[in-house]
């Protein structure tokens, strides 16, 4: 797997999901692939975005600087953390022999998944004005609902089935570790 391949097939995603995702799953990719040439650099970026948004747009940032790197450091954080539970929860669909295939065809299809998210995020991190671009992040789920069959194994009856299922665990895992990031943050006087 080379990087340029990596990007082709998430520049495809975006155009025609369903027939990219086809051709993704007939290759092999390890998790660690997948991470250190797509998921590291996007969480980096949006890392730097988070803080550098605050330190251009605020009023004063010097008086604010803990919070901002606190901000930044824990967006890069939570999106690892959420992004390896998620991966943990749409495994267990999957339809696969070894838990070795599961994990790695779920790693794939989260890896791919989340990048509509980052991006969006990231755009909004960094120009606060135009947040409201986040809600394009959602065709993350469009892009994850057209890779569940061919990366899972899952027949084209059940898809919509275990969409939904995997859909209610992914909002809950990310309710939870919202909830513990503002508990931290309110924790440490932010």
């Amino acid at each position: 797997m080379t990087i340029y391949s990596t990007y082709k097939h998430l520049f495809q995603l975006f155009i025609q999901a369903g027939q990219e995702w086809k051709q993704i799953a007939q290759e092999r990719y390890t998790p660690k692939e997948i991470f250190i040439q797509l998921i590291l650099p996007l969480l980096v970026i949006m890392g730097t975005c988070n803080f550098l948004g605050y330190q251009l747009f605020e009023q004063n940032p010097a008086q604010h600087i803990q919070m901002h790197l606190f901000s930044a450091s824990a967006t890069f954080l939570f999106s690892i953390v959420s992004f390896y539970i998620s991966t943990l929860l749409i495994a267990k669909f999957a339809h696969y022999e070894t838990k070795q295939e599961r994990f790695t065809k779920a790693f794939t299809l989260v890896g791919y998944s989340f990048v509509p998210g980052i991006i969006f995020n990231s755009l909004a991190f960094l120009l606060p004005s135009i947040n409201y671009l986040t809600i394009l992040g959602l065709f993350s789920f469009f892009i994850l609902y057209k890779g569940i069959g061919p990366m899972l194994n899952i027949p084209e009856d059940k898809k919509s089935g275990y969409f939904t299922f995997i859909l209610i665990g992914l909002l809950s895992v990310y309710a939870v570790l919202g909830a513990f990031f503002i508990g931290i943050a309110s924790y440490l006087g932010f």
